[in-house]
């Protein structure tokens, strides 16, 4: 999971993680030696020229994955494109599992990956992020806030399938300033990055 070539990590100083499992960085990586190295890199590349030159309708389906995490994409809310100085990626929110998890604010993060225009670079963001009707924590027991999304836990497999698809009915309704830190705030840091030699 961990092959890559050399590359850059930022880690954001002073960026209040909320008790956040992921830590805020973005990565910038050389494209085409990380695709020769690693078929998930490949894969999630080849998706982000696909959503790029229109050929992949911008659904959960066709997103691309973090190569590096050895766990599954839960699912995916407030999908956009983000233009950034010279290049563009997509935004979504998400967590990782390796198994059925809660949706919760301790496992939430704002996920950008994006692709420099010369197809040079590979960008991925992973900035924490919380939301008020979101439990706290990932405990299938946690407190719900009103109006959020109890876990249907384990047993119930019909509920199940529907829960994941509830969040994201709820994800997606929310109001970007609703978010901490804001959805808008977090497209502007995308959207100021310049990515050269």
């Amino acid at each position: 999971w961990g092959i890559a070539p050399e590359y850059i990590k930022f880690e954001l100083d002073g960026y209040t993680d909320y008790g956040s499992f992921h830590t805020a960085q973005i990565l910038v990586y050389p494209a085409q030696e990380y695709a020769k190295v690693h078929d998930g890199a490949k894969s999630s590349i080849a998706k982000l020229q696909a959503i790029a030159n229109g050929s992949a309708a911008l659904t959960a389906d066709n997103l691309p994955t973090i190569p590096s995490f050895n766990a599954a994409q839960l699912f995916a809310a407030q999908i956009n494109k983000v233009q950034f100085a010279n290049g563009s990626g997509v935004r979504f929110l998400t967590e990782y599992a390796q198994y059925s998890d809660t949706a919760n604010s301790a496992d939430l993060f704002y996920h950008f990956q994006g692709l420099t225009s010369d197809g040079k670079y590979y960008i991925i963001a992973i900035l924490p992020v919380s939301h008020p009707l979101l439990a706290f924590d990932e405990k299938p027991d946690a407190s719900i806030p009103p109006g959020g999304i109890a876990f249907p836990g384990f047993d119930n497999q019909s509920a199940m399938d529907a829960y994941y698809p509830s969040v994201v009915t709820l994800l997606n309704s929310a109001a970007p300033e609703s978010f901490t830190p804001s959805l808008t705030s977090l497209d502007a840091l995308i959207q100021s990055l310049t990515i050269a030699p």
